[in-house]
C-alpha cells in the first residue's frame, strides 16, 4: 500500500491496540472502541481493500459466513433484541475508514428514542474486554462453528 498505512491494517498488524475477538488467516473481528452498543463489533479482512467492490466474490462469500457466525455468538452472548449488520462503501455513504469492515451492532429494546441510531458509547478498554471475552467464550463453543 503506498498511501500512508489506515488504521485498521496497523491493527492487524498489531501495531495499533483492539480488542480481538477473532482472527484466522483472511478476517480479524475486533469490538468498535466507540460501539454504538455493548458488543458493536467490525470485522476486517486482513488484506486492504477499499471498498467492498474491489474484493473478490469468494473472499466476499468468507467474510460473510463468518460475519454470520461471529453475529451469532454476539446476539446470544449479550443477549440483544436485534442486531443491524452494515457495510459502508464511500464518504458518502458514511465510511470514515477506507479498509472494508462490516459492523454488527447489537441491538436492545429502548435503546434509543424514537426510529433513531443510538448514539455512540465510551467504554473503557477494560469494559471493552470484559465483554470481548464474553463474546469469545460464546465464539468458542463447539455450537458456534
Amino acid at each position: 500500500m503506498t498511501e500512508i498505512q489506515c488504521k485498521f491494517c496497523k491493527i492487524i498488524e498489531k501495531k495499533e491496540k483492539a480488542v480481538i475477538l477473532f482472527e484466522d488467516k483472511k478476517i480479524i473481528a475486533i469490538l468498535d472502541n466507540k460501539p454504538f452498543n455493548r458488543g458493536h463489533t467490525l470485522i476486517l479482512p486482513k488484506k486492504h481493500y477499499k471498498f467492498i467492490t474491489d474484493i473478490p466474490d469468494r473472499e466476499v462469500g468468507y467474510i460473510f459466513k463468518n460475519v454470520n457466525r461471529i453475529a451469532k455468538a454476539i446476539f446470544s452472548s449479550v443477549k440483544a433484541d436485534g442486531l443491524n449488520i452494515s457495510q459502508n462503501n464511500g464518504e458518502i455513504a458514511s465510511q470514515t475508514i477506507f479498509h472494508v469492515h462490516v459492523h454488527i451492532i447489537p441491538r436492545f429494546k429502548n435503546d434509543t428514542k424514537s426510529n433513531k441510531f443510538p448514539s455512540r458509547k465510551h467504554f473503557t478498554i477494560r469494559e471493552l474486554r470484559k465483554s470481548g471475552k464474553y463474546i469469545q467464550e460464546v465464539l468458542n463453543t463447539s455450537s458456534f462453528e
